[in-house]
């Protein structure tokens, strides 16, 4: 039977060192209040009582080293296992990830605590000093509200580093192209709009013609024959209808003065390059980024139809391992996508559903709904089928359809299998009908990894979707091809 506790919100790591400890003062709690260049540290026991009072050590190896000593020395002194302490500090800054990592992989547990809560702890709420922001951490700690998040090291960490990495990029890119669409809109207006041009914006064709000597005379001027040859180069598919359009369209809009001319072809030419190396490292960290997360359990949310690889991943990268993941009230809380409510007046009081709260991770939040929208247009059929039902009853359905999809997804990353429709998850299913689905979704799986140059790492033997691959093959008697 599931044992149930009233404190959800209590890190399971802390409970469980706190459990094997016996006693509260067989714990050693070490808060830090981090800084560029010296922490302020203090010692104390499960029961709040001050060992060592604070005091700063470097932020560098010579720190670090004087801190675990300094530890395993109080712990001698106290009688109390080192396996029994724990560090602990709000959320942790570039500055001294190094620190947080190298005590980590020294075996120490680390854990987090919300800045904000632990503002809230403070025994002074006006003032604001190392002393008393340490005094509010220590609290936290103390009261297993600490954060051990499995996103915090191994792959799942290097997974979620490329992800954030890559969403930056592409925010990058997109205000690159904002820019380009204002100088283009000064030397031809409209050019960016496929209804006038024909030709798909920010396509190889599109950036060909606006890298150099871009304006409405320069379009006008080029043989025929020649637009059409570069077109057709760039892949363009109906090149001399284009050609012919793109030209027509160029003799007739309102041109910019001439005087200002060179200075706006500069300025573009610059974009168009700042924007293809963009576009380059945003690939490149694709393919990175297929490659860790066919490492992960993660890899089995690709099963899903409408959900690609960089969706995926961002789910995977934000929420670490299943396996050590809070149940799935914390993690859809976690993800911002469940509405506050509000009840009181006794058990027939009228309960007040009010918009979702503001403090989530906004990062895992918008890959849960990009995900839940790719599943309405796109997902298997009961997933399309829930998502209009939930459009027509003037429900969020991005919301609802990315609860279902959170549930789905740990499910799938668990228990290692691939998503199979209703009808097929029952024990009475022939196997062949399985085998056939198998057959059925292999192309589209194995075209999202070969897309993303990927193949081979998604499916080696030893990889998730490797051994699953194998598992099939060998029961069902079936050859996925790779």
């Amino acid at each position: 039977m599931k044992k149930k506790n009233i404190y959800v919100n209590q890190s399971q790591e802390l409970l469980t060192l706190f459990e094997e400890a016996g006693n509260g003062a067989k714990v050693m709690c070490v808060p830090i209040d981090y800084a560029k260049k010296d922490h302020v540290v203090m010692f104390c026991n499960g029961h709040g009582h001050i060992f060592r009072k604070p005091f700063s050590i470097k932020n560098s190896p010579e720190g670090i080293e004087y801190l675990t000593e300094q530890v395993i020395r109080s712990c001698s002194h106290r009688r109390i296992d080192p396996k029994h302490v724990f560090f602990g500090g709000e959320d942790v800054g570039s500055y001294a990830e190094n620190f947080v990592n190298t005590l980590r992989s020294g075996g120490w547990i680390v854990a987090g605590v919300n800045a904000h809560d632990a503002k809230e702890q403070r025994a002074n709420l006006q003032a604001s000093t190392d002393r008393l922001d340490l005094m509010g951490i220590a609290s936290m700690l103390l009261n297993r509200r600490g954060n051990c998040s499995p996103a915090q090291s191994g792959i799942y960490r290097n997974l979620r580093t490329l992800v954030r990495h890559r969403r930056k990029l592409v925010v990058m890119s997109t205000e690159v192209k904002n820019r380009i669409h204002t100088v283009v809109d000064r030397l031809l207006p409209g050019f960016l709009n496929e209804k006038n041009s024909g030709i798909l914006p920010f396509s190889k064709s599109s950036l060909f013609l606006m890298q150099d000597r871009f304006s409405p005379s320069q379009i006008r001027r080029r043989k025929r024959h020649k637009l059409i040859e570069i077109l057709h180069r760039y892949g363009t598919a109906t090149p001399e209808s284009t050609a012919a359009k793109l030209q027509e369209y160029a003799a007739r809009v309102l041109n910019t003065p001439d005087e200002y001319i060179t200075t706006l072809q500069v300025s573009l030419a610059q974009h168009v390059k700042h924007f293809r190396c963009l576009q380059d490292s945003i690939n490149h960290l694709k393919n990175e980024i297929a490659v860790w997360l066919a490492q992960t359990q993660g890899a089995f949310l690709t099963t899903l139809r409408g959900i690609g690889i960089v969706l995926a991943a961002g789910v995977s990268a934000e929420t670490g391992n299943p396996h050590e993941q809070k149940p799935l009230n914390n993690l859809v809380s976690y993800s911002g996508i469940i509405p506050r409510v509000k009840q009181t007046g006794g058990p027939e009081g009228k309960t007040y559903t009010g918009k979702v709260a503001k403090r989530c991770n906004r990062i895992l939040k918008d890959y849960v709904v990009q995900s839940a929208n790719h599943l309405g247009l796109h997902g298997p059929e009961d997933l399309m089928a829930d998502y209009k039902r939930r459009e027509a009853a003037e429900q969020h359905a991005d919301f609802g359809i990315g609860r279902r999809y959170l549930r789905m997804g740990m499910c799938l990353m668990r228990t290692s299998q691939i998503y199979m429709p209703q009808r097929l998850r029952n024990t009475e299913v022939k196997p062949e009908e399985r085998a056939g689905y198998y057959l059925m979704i292999w192309p589209s799986l194995r075209e999202k990894w070969n897309k993303a140059d990927a193949l081979e790492a998604a499916f080696e033997k030893d990889r998730p979707l490797g051994r699953w691959r194998s598992m099939v093959q060998e029961l069902y008697e079936i050859k996925l091809k790779l």
